[in-house]
């Protein structure tokens, strides 16, 4: 067993991998790609934030509807 990790790694030393990918698209047309990719995987931590800052300007709301009262 240790003869073969050591023939795994001498040959790893030799050998440099090189990965090549083919993109046919367009830079723009891969780039809007991307994009969409982030807009979907950060959609739920938008709606959280915007949730989270809708709730403390109500609290905020709430706590201030006395103070600028106008009497006659």
């Amino acid at each position: 067993m240790k003869e073969i990790a050591r023939e795994a790694e001498t040959i790893s030393k030799k050998n440099k991998l090189n990965f090549r990918f083919h993109n046919p698209n367009t830079p723009e047309a891969t780039a809007d790609y991307i994009v969409q990719i982030f807009v979907a995987a950060n959609t739920g931590r938008v709606e959280q934030v915007l949730n989270q800052s809708a709730s403390k300007g109500d609290k905020e709301k709430k706590e201030g509807e006395g103070e600028n009262r106008c009497v006659s």
